[in-house]
């Protein structure tokens, strides 16, 4: 039998490459072999480093080598690794194979292992506010739906990429209610600018500590605030004329504040909106979900279909709830987001536009003036009260600016 020698002296050396100069770490370096020896070397080591909400990553790669020879990179490297891209800050483990990478004769006795990071920035497909602190950070995880902290004293946002999808009601999704609305023709809207939307609609206890810096407990929607509440009485009631601007008293005037006026906290426009209800697909609801084969439909008065198996997996609606529920407690979508149907209306940055047409767009924004014809805001999703055809993607259901009502809630967005 063939006498293998094993990596009896392993020297961990540490090698950090940054292209930008922000406090970079790399430590907490250990290699251990794995006994009874198999060939294979655990690697342990730390990455950490400051950052606001754009997440810094190192690219990694593992290179050896033995006594002055020359250096080779680390073929068989598995473990926390994703091709070679780590997320910045934590602890690590990677596993070697020496046995693959050099054979089981290899002559191992004095084996140095570098490890090469080169930073990089990727944006993250989620965002978190920590309303104690107001730092606004990345992560590669979302929330848990069972982490009251989550509904709380912190705010989550999924990142929704830049494209174009089908807007409006497919002519199936129409068979299901008889009036003809004009403002739900199918066309083609191209959004160019990516942009994160809530997980969840605002809670009851994220606007009370941000408006007052007072602690609620009650995760349920925050409701009963008109359009100008959330952005304000003066600039913020002149969208989109005055753009993002909004008023310093209200709502989003005050955590811009908090967080710092760069970063832009807005209600979705209408086709934002739709575009993250819809995750590109074009269903009646999420994706591309649809009402539920062999269900008994009830077309009659306008009041559609009374219970829908596949919305009631996802939405809080009539004839399903009696109240407004805790935001976080039906299944998500295909992005991560929770109530996009049912439990609260949610109230959008547009002037309401009756026919929006057939043609193509890019970037809509509504109407550009307040008038008689479009006096109205638009707000999305249906609540606990509505029948399944009001909590449709396509439905869109103006209100006035002014009113406020106990089904009226909103989720914000980030813009870049």
């Amino acid at each position: 039998m063939t006498k293998t020698k094993h990596l009896a002296v392993i020297l961990c050396l540490s090698l950090l490459i940054s292209f930008v100069a922000r406090g970079n770490v790399v430590s907490n370096i250990s290699c251990t072999q794995r006994w009874p020896w198999n060939g294979k070397v655990d690697i342990d080591f730390t990455l950490s480093n400051d950052l606001h909400y754009d997440i810094p990553v190192f690219k990694l790669g593992f290179y050896g080598q033995i006594g002055d020879g020359p250096s080779f990179p680390l073929k068989s490297v598995t473990g926390d690794v994703d091709d070679h891209t780590i997320a910045l800050e934590g602890t690590h483990r990677v596993t070697w194979d020496a046995y693959q990478d050099l054979g089981a004769n290899v002559d191992a006795s004095n084996v140095k292992i570098a490890i090469v990071a080169r930073e990089t920035t990727i944006d993250p497909p989620y965002l978190y506010l920590n309303l104690n602190t107001y730092e606004l950070k990345g992560s590669f995880n979302g929330p848990s739906p069972s982490d009251p902290a989550t509904k709380r004293t912190q705010i989550w946002f999924r990142r929704v990429e830049a494209g174009t999808f089908t807007m409006g009601a497919s002519s199936e999704d129409r068979s299901y209610f008889n009036a003809n609305f004009n403002n739900e023709a199918v066309h083609s809207v191209t959004i160019t600018k990516p942009f994160y939307i809530a997980v969840y609609e605002t809670t009851e206890a994220q606007y009370h500590k941000i408006f007052s810096e007072t602690s609620w407990e009650s995760m349920k929607p925050m409701i009963g605030l008109d359009y100008s509440d959330i952005r304000g009485t003066n600039v913020g009631t002149n969208w989109p004329a005055r753009g993002y601007s909004v008023d310093a008293n209200s709502f989003l005037g005050k955590l811009r504040s908090k967080v710092g006026n760069d970063v832009i906290f807005d209600l979705p426009t209408d086709a934002q909106w739709e575009m993250a209800c819809r995750s590109k697909g074009d269903g009646t609801f999420y994706g591309d979900l649809t009402w539920s084969d062999g269900t008994p439909y009830d077309k009659a008065g306008g009041t559609n279909v009374k219970i829908d198996n596949n919305l009631d997996n996802i939405s809080w609606y009539k004839n399903t709830a009696d109240r407004i529920h805790d935001v976080g407690t039906k299944a998500p979508s295909s992005l991560g987001l929770y109530d996009m149907h049912g439990n609260v209306w949610e109230w959008c940055l547009d002037w309401m536009q009756d026919n929006l047409g057939t043609q193509p767009v890019t970037d809509p924004v509504g109407p550009r003036h307040q008038g008689a014809a479009n006096s109205l805001r638009i707000r999305r999703g249906g609540a606990y009260g509505n029948y399944p055809a009001d909590c449709r993607a396509a439905r869109r259901n103006p209100a006035s600016a002014g009113s406020s009502h106990i089904d009226y809630g909103f989720r914000m967005v980030i813009v870049e």
